[in-house]
Formats: C-alpha cells, structure tokens, sequence
C-alpha cells in the first residue's frame, strides 16, 4: 500500500512538473509586449527590455527571393523582386503571384529594426537557416553558416546554431540575411532569429547549450547504465533496448536545437548531420516499440518483430543511401511511428491496470509525457517552434518513468523469488536429508557385502570351488556398482540445484590425466587393452577443481572402458584460444547415430550393453555439467565399429591469470599465492627433535601446514614442487617424515614417491600422501607407489597430528634400530678377534718379545677407539678413525704376515675433521676378510682420505675375490646380510646422517672398491 501511494505521489509530482513546463512559456508568450515586424520594421523604441532581455526578429520582413543581396545593394536605390513575408516560416509556403515558391533556390531577407537609444553593443542568436547563411548587420557581416549561392554547385550547405555580434552608433540596424537551400524540403529561416545586446545573447546561447548538454549528458549515462543492468539480466532483452532508446535519443540531441555535435566534428556535413537526425529518431522508436513488445508478459509474436526489424531496416536504408531524408513524408513516417509507440504504451497501461499489476502510475507518468513530447516534436518541426521553447523535460521524465517501472516490476519479481527461495531452503533441507539418510543406509551395507564377499574371495572362509568364487566375484562386482551409483545420485542431485561448489586452482593436466591413468591401468591388466596418456607434462596449466577434473576422466576412462574389448584408449589434447581442448579416444564398438545426440541426456544408455556394463545413465551427464560449470563443453564424435572420442575444453591459465571468467559457484584461486612461497622460510627450525619436509605447489597449504607444525614442535622445510624436493633429500640435512602432495606441476607426487623409495625404505623416509579425495583406487595406487600413509584435502587438524606422530615414531623406531645394528657390529669384534689376537701376541711372546709388546699396544688403541663413543651419532675425528683402522691392520698382518699388504694414501689436511665412528674400520676389515683371505695368495688393501670442494673422499680398494653380480645387487639395495651387517648399517648411516650412500664396485676375481663421500665437518 506504500509502494502504491508513493507511485501516486510521484505520477502527482510529475504531472505538475510537466503542467508548470507547458503553462509558464505558453503564459509568457501570451502577456508578451514584445513589437512584432511590420512591412519590413520593426519598432523597439518604445520597448524597455531591448538592453536586458532578447527580442524574437518575427514578424513581416522584405523578401527577395533568387537574389543574394548585399548592404551595398541597398546604398542607391531598393532592388526589384521585393515582397513582404512572415518569419520564420519556409519559403516554400510563400506564394508570390498566386504560386508557391520552389523549395530549392536562393534569397535574401531583410529587416529594419528602430532601436530606443544610440549605439550599443549587439548580438543575433539563429537555431536553422536552411540549409546556408550568411548575416549581415548594420553593413557588417557578422555571422556566416556554410557559404549561399545561387547555385548548387557554389552553394556549401552547412547544419547548425550561431550567434554574431556587432557594434553601432546609430538608432538603427538593418539585418541583411542571405539564404540558400538546394537540397531540403524546408528552405529558409524556420526558427526564430534572437536580437538583443552582447550579454543577452550570450546568456541565451549559454542557456540553450547548457540544456541540451544536461540532455544528452543524462541519456548517455542512462545508456551506460541501462546497458550495464542488460548484459547482467540477458533474459530481459527489455534493458538492452530501452539502453539502445537512450543512447540514440542523447545523438538524437546532439543534432538538434544547438547541434553541439556539428561543433565537436566540424567536418560533418549538412547531409550527414541531417541523415544522423532522421535515422537517430528512426532508431528510437525502434528502440521503443522493441522494449514494449518485451515489457509485456509473453512478449510479442515472432512475426511482429520481424516486420518492425525489417521496417526500421529498410527505411535506415533508404535515409542513408537516398535523398528520402530530404522529403516531407519523412514527418508523416515519424508521425505515424510515434503514435503507435503511443498506443503500444497505452495498452501496457491498460493491461496492468486490469490485472492490478506493479508500476501502473509510473506507466500513467510514461504515458502523458510522451504525448506532450510528441506534440512538442510535432510543434518542432510542423509549426517551426523552438526546440528550448518548453523546458526540456518531457523525454527525462519518459524515461524516468519507464526506468521506475521496470524497478518495481523487478523488485516484485525479487519479492517472489524471495518467498520462493524460502519455500525451496525448506523443501531443500528435507531433500538433502533425506538423500543423507538414504545414502547412509545405502553406502553401509553396501560396503558389509563388498567387505564379506572379499573376505571370502580371500579364504576367510575357507577354500571355495570355482563356481562359488565366480558368484561371490559376481556379488562384489554388483556391490561396487551399486556403492559407484549412490555417488552418482548424490553428485546428479546435487548438480540439478546446481549446489556443487568448485575449487578452483592452477593444474598441470598432465599430472591429473596421469594420475587417473595410472588407476586405470592397474585394473586393465590383463585385459587387450593399451591406455595411453599423450597429454605432455609441464605445457598446458588449467584452471580447475582437481578432484572434480579426475571425476571426468574416471568417468570418460570408464566409460571407454565399457565398450572396448580390444584395442586401446588414449588421452590427447591442443590449446585453441584461452581453452585447452583434451580429447579421450577409444577403439571400441562406437556408438550409433541416432544414439549419438542422446548420450548427455539422463538415464541414457546403450542398448548392446553386456550385463557387467549396465548403469542408469548418469555417468556422461554429470560429466557434461561439470565440465560446463568449469566454463567449458563437451562434444562426442563417433563410427560404429571404429572407435568413440571425447572432447571437452577446460580454460587455460597463463601468468596465473584466467583467460576466461569461469561459471557457476566455485571458490575462486588467487594465482598471485603461486608465487607467494617466495614468503615463506624454506626451513623453520624450531628446536625439536623431529624434522619434516613439505612438499606442496600451493602456498596455502604450505603456510598453514607449516603453522601447524611448527606449533608442534617439529622442524619443517618447504619445497613448491617435485624436483625442489628430491634436490633437497640429496643434501647434508635428514628428513624424519616427507608430506607429499599427489597434484604438482612437474612430477607428480606419485612419481616423486617412486623416486624418493629408489633410496629411502618406508621405514627410513615414511611419506604421508595429501589428495583431494581418498578413494579406494587413489589409495591403492599411492600405496604401490610407496607410500606410508594418507591424508584427505580439506583435513582436520587432529588428524593431522595423530598421523604425522605416528609415521614419525615410526622413523625414530627404525634409527633405534640402526643404533642396536652398531651396538651388534661392536659386538662381533670381541669373542673371536679377542681369540686370534691373543693367540698371536702369545706366539711372538717367545719369538719376538718385541713384537709381542707392540701387538699389545695395538690391541689396546683398537679397543679403547671401539668403545669410546656414546653412540653411532657422536663424531670422532678422521684420525681417531683411522687409528683405529692402523691397529686393526696391525693385529691382522702379524697374524697373516705376507698375505696382507695394506696401503695407506691419506691428505693431511683430512686428519682434523669430524665424522662418524666406525665408517671406515669396517670397510678395511671386510675387504680383508672376505675380499683378500679367500684368496690362497692374499692380496693387497689400498685406503685413499681425500679432500676436495668442501667434501671428503674415502676410498679402499682391494684386488680380493670380488663379489658376484646377484650379491652385489642385494648389496647395493641393502637387502643382503651376507657380507654381515657392517657395509650395510655403514649405507643407512651415511644416508641418515649425510643424504648419500656407500658406492660399491666389484668384478668377480678382481676385487672390489667401496668409496662414499660427505661434507668435511669439523
């Protein structure tokens, strides 16, 4: 009731506003005591306002027509051919001698005006000449529009408004106008000419610009607006087109009344400027009879609006490229136009005005402004009146009329949906509850009998005979694709109210494709099939959710899968503009024709279908709706019996920018956060006992992983990608735990985690995976790849935590153990080395006393060198190791005599650094043992300490019996105890403590070379 009371008082104001527009010049006009021109003169000596106000030159003025006089011309005698004429009014409606004047030809008009006083400075202010002019005023010319002639060919036409200025000293002026018109149907002055003096004039013109400025300056920001509004609604074509109604009545002004545009481009000529008039009022009127079609509800018949579209066609054309402009139908046209815009208006009116519709005042407003502004055009241009004659706000208050009720007709639309919106929150939530439900009671005993049924596949109970086994596969199959098609209802449902929520990031569609490729491969083997991924890595970035990308090509993948008994699958992809276009390509039965347009459409499926294919159609649908919401689409290509192909753009990204806006509701990515890791620390140490690397492209989930466990006391370093990780697992620093990313740019983290086992065991680096999404077939192929442990992205902090405790505890576990295999390596030396060394010390006691003291000094230093450690993580220095090194040589010479030669090669400069104990006795001692004394003849042991670049290089060398190829591969591989526990805890230190591992050489019957190299350390 408000809403209607306001429209009342607006439509009451606006009625007023028009009202006092229309009476106040009209009443002016009335009482004004302004002298008209009589035979030629006009008397103003009795008139007061001539010094402060403007008086209109109409009235009977001399005419000679086919003659362009000058004030010289007059100096003698008057010139032949005179006549007495109304002004302003086209001398086509002149009759000399009983017959009209031709419209075409030349003429000069002249006028005597008696002024009050002497001398002054005055001013002449024209609106149209047509089509040419030039003004002379008390002998001077004072103002010149194109150039008249008597001709066509000598006569410049030109189209606008002009004032000019002179000075004089007598009592009285004689205006001398020159006109020529060879071309328009209307010839001569049409407007009145204004006189008055210099300030008054200028005020004038002033006055007159400055409406038709406010006029075209409010359209053209309306447009602006209006267009705006149109491209965000494109379904209410009604903006679009009261938009266009603006903008063309805002050129329209510039045209008319001051014709300000025929200033801005001076080039512009006459017929150009007239033909812009015609076809900018053309185009209004098709504006609005195209935005009151739309405005009604329905709209209008398909015929209609290709009758007007033709008709405004056709008559733009005929004004652009004929002289159809120039003739005086174009006013009957206009007329005609204009009264059914009217009528148009008035049935709008008159339909909400029935239906008790919205706006119905704001269209009673839109109504009488437009029949006023009709009737000020037609006085405009039928009766020659000014076009500032009338305040010029009729078209403002049309258009603000219009505007106000489309607002109100959206806010009532608004008001609906509002209402509606709150019924569907309601009848959603029961949906989404009872969808939770059912699919909570679905996906539990569907998982019981996928679960029971494998466990009897795996002998839980008891041997099963070969039918038994075919049924309990068949019962898990039917299980998987009934737990497979709860999802798909679930995501289908979702997609229909379009409540899928996208997280939109910056991916390698390499690594995506690769890492669904991977799945798939594992559960095609065996089967005919070869599935290839062409895509090539490190190329193409796109913007997409990562978990949503892997769906469509689980789905695409599955599907080709269906109908490809043999043959191959491959994944390709071309960049076209700011969309990569990824294609999936089988070799399978094809689908038919009629079949082909139908595959999107729910439920729809191929009738040859065996029964292990069956579905209910979903697959492609929801594959489709997900690639558009990404902003893209989907095509199918396809020959029976040669194969199907899939084709779907995803938009590219470039220097992390989107190149296209993307659809739909999604969680928009900041590209700028890619490079952001710039801001973070690459190692935070904290001081715990613990240290973790982080392997990650996003700077979110680094930053936030980083707090987290920091917060917790571990040491974290940050790697962005792939490479940056594996370069650091090469270095100096040791890692307790690798949380590693599944999608980077590069290599994936399944390769990562492939590469990082070639060294680490899973109990020396444990690796926690982060994916998108843990699905069964995601966590199988992490764990073939390597990996220890899983965790899904958005996680939960507790979970976090208990995860990285656990897989750490799991490290610490395994370094204890590497502690108790050194303790156990300590430990061998003592019952039988004790035993040989004292045997042969005892043997010198009688032979060489001499010996025998030193053979006891030696012992000593070995002893005291292997028990004078805390720990295998305590540093000794290289010379204290290779005392130890000389007194074992010492006792095992005395022992073996010229069987044994052992040569020492060693840097001074090494002597002084630190490393760990018992790395390099060990090495001797089983060159020694089971390199030189399997040998009859012994051999000969070479130890080289070097130091170069910042490292120290140990190498023994032996030309013992060597190892064989398959020991020394278990060896290298540390999966060989056969060579006792020494080389082997020597590798796991090495790799713990120094990031390398011991470098083995050896051929069979030539001896062998073990070396390893780390950073010189004090």
């Amino acid at each position: 009731m408000n809403n209607t009371n306001m429209q009342k008082s607006f439509f009451v104001i606006m009625l007023l506003i028009m009202a006092a527009s229309l009476a106040v010049p009209l009443f002016r006009l009335s009482l004004s005591d302004i002298p008209k021109a009589v035979k030629g003169t006009l008397d103003l000596r009795d008139y007061n306002g001539v010094r402060d106000k403007t008086v209109k030159l109409s009235g009977e003025w001399e005419f000679y027509f086919g003659q362009l006089l000058t004030p010289e011309d007059f100096k003698n005698q008057e010139p032949s051919g005179k006549t007495i004429q109304n002004v302003p009014a086209s001398w086509g409606s002149y009759q000399i001698e009983g017959e009209h004047l031709p419209p075409q030809g030349s003429a000069t008009y002249r006028l005597r005006i008696l002024l009050p006083a002497e001398g002054g400075n005055f001013g002449i202010k024209i609106t149209c000449i047509s089509a040419s002019a030039r003004i002379f005023a008390d002998d001077q010319l004072i103002l010149e529009c194109g150039s008249p002639g008597n001709s066509p060919e000598t006569t410049v036409h030109k189209y606008y408004a002009d004032t000019g200025y002179f000075q004089t000293d007598d009592g009285e002026v004689e205006i001398l106008v020159q006109a020529a018109d060879f071309s328009y149907v209307n010839s001569g002055i049409l407007y009145e000419i204004h006189f008055g003096d210099q300030k008054s004039i200028a005020t004038l013109r002033m006055y007159d610009s400055f409406l038709d400025i406010s006029l075209i300056s409010g359209m053209s920001f309306l447009a602006l607006y209006f267009f705006g509004l149109g491209l965000q609604r494109k379904k209410s074509a009604e903006i679009l087109f009261f938009a266009l109604y603006c903008l063309v009545s805002s050129l329209q002004a510039s045209v008319r009344s001051e014709a300000l545009l025929n200033y801005a481009l001076p080039a512009l000529s006459y017929n150009t400027s007239l033909k812009i008039l015609i076809i900018s009022y053309t185009l209004c009127l098709y504006a609005l009879i195209k935005f009151l079609y739309h405005a009604q509800e329905g709209g209008s018949s398909r015929r209609a609006n290709l009758i007007i579209d033709g008709i405004t066609l056709f008559f733009i054309l005929l004004d652009w490229f004929t002289d159809f402009y120039l003739w005086g139908y174009i006013y009957t046209v206009a007329l005609v136009g204009q009264i059914y815009v009217l009528f148009l208006l008035i049935a709008l009116l008159a339909k909400n005005t029935k239906g008790g519709s919205e706006g119905r005042y704001y269209l009673f407003s839109a109504v009488v402004s437009s029949l006023i502004h009709l009737l000020t055009i037609l006085a405009n241009f039928i009766l020659l009146w000014e076009s500032n004659l009338f305040l010029p706000v009729f078209q403002p208050i049309f258009v603000l009329s219009l505007a106000l009720y489309m607002s109100e007709k959206y806010e009532n639309s608004f008001k609906t949906i509002e209402k509606l919106s709150d019924r569907l929150v309601v009848l959603d939530k029961l949906k989404d509850d009872f969808l939770a439900k059912t699919s909570h009671e679905l996906k539990t005993p569907l998982n019981g009998i996928i679960n029971i049924s494998q466990s009897l596949l795996d002998g839980a109970g008891g041997s099963l005979s070969r039918a038994q086994a075919e049924d309990i596969r068949l019962i898990t199959s039917i299980g998987k694709r009934l737990s497979t098609l709860v999802y798909d209802i679930l995501d289908y449902s979702k997609l229909k109210v379009m409540d899928i929520q996208l997280h939109i990031v910056c991916l390698d569609v390499h690594q995506v494709a690769e890492s669904t490729v991977d799945i798939f491969r594992y559960l095609i083997k065996g089967r005919p099939i070869t599935l290839e991924n062409k895509i090539p890595p490190n190329q193409h970035l796109i913007w997409a959710d990562e978990n949503r990308l892997k769906q469509i090509f689980s789905n695409l993948l599955d599907n080709s899968l269906k109908y490809t008994e043999l043959g191959s699958i491959s994944l390709s992809c071309r960049q076209d503009g700011g969309f990569l276009w990824i294609q999936v390509s089988d070799t399978g039965i094809g689908i038919p024709a009629d079949k082909l347009k139908d595959i999107f459409a729910p439920y729809e499926q191929l009738g040859e279908q065996s029964a292990n294919q069956r579905g209910i159609g979903l697959g492609l649908t929801i594959t489709q709706q997900l690639i558009e919401l990404h902003g893209g689409q989907i095509v199918a290509r396809s020959e029976p019996g040669q194969g199907t192909s899939f084709t779907f753009s995803i938009p590219l990204a470039k220097d992390n920018k989107p190149q296209r806006s993307l659809p739909g509701d999604y969680v928009g990515y900041d590209g700028s956060e890619s490079l952001a890791t710039e801001a973070l620390p690459q190692t935070v140490h904290v001081g715990g006992e613990f240290s973790i690397l982080v392997v990650d492209d996003e700077f979110s989930n680094l930053k936030a992983l980083m707090n987290i466990l920091t917060l917790n006391q571990y040491n974290v370093t940050v790697a962005i990608n792939g490479e940056a990780a594996l370069h650091l697992l090469k270095g100096a620093f040791h890692y307790d735990l690798c949380i590693l990313d599944v999608m980077m740019p590069g290599i994936s983290g399944y390769e990562v985690c492939r590469k990082i086992r070639e060294t680490y065991s899973p109990l020396e680096l444990p690796i926690l995976l982060l994916t998108a999404k843990a699905l069964p077939e995601d966590m199988e192929a992490g764990f073939r790849a390597g990996a220890n442990d899983f965790i899904e992205k958005p996680f939960e902090v507790r979970e976090l935590k208990c995860r990285v405790s656990t897989l750490v505890q799991l490290k610490n576990s395994m370094d204890l153990l590497l502690k108790k295999e050194t303790a156990f390596l300590q430990a061998q030396i003592r019952p039988h080395f004790l035993f040989n060394a004292l045997n042969t010390i005892y043997s010198f006691c009688y032979t060489n006393p001499g010996k025998a003291g030193e053979l006891l000094a030696e012992l000593g230093v070995f002893l005291r060198s292997s028990f004078d450690f805390s720990s295998t993580a305590s540093l000794v220095t290289v010379e204290k190791e290779l005392r130890l090194v000389k007194a074992y040589v010492a006792i095992e010479e005395a022992r073996f005599g010229s069987q044994l030669e052992v040569e020492y090669a060693v840097e001074p400069s090494v002597l002084n650094f630190s490393i760990l104990p018992l790395m390099i006795q060990p090495i001797v001692e089983n060159s020694i043992r089971h390199g030189l004394l399997k040998r009859s003849q012994g051999g000969k042991v070479s130890l080289s300490l070097t130091h170069s670049e910042d490292c120290i290089q140990v190498e023994v060398i032996d030309n013992g019996v060597g190892i064989p190829a398959s020991v020394l591969k278990d060896l290298i591989h540390a999966k060989s105890e056969t060579r006792g526990v020494g080389l082997t805890n020597i590798s796991r230190r090495l790799l713990r403590f120094y990031g390398t591992t011991l470098t083995i050489f050896s051929v069979e019957d030539h001896g062998t070379t073990v070396s390893f190299r780390i950073p010189a350390k004090t």
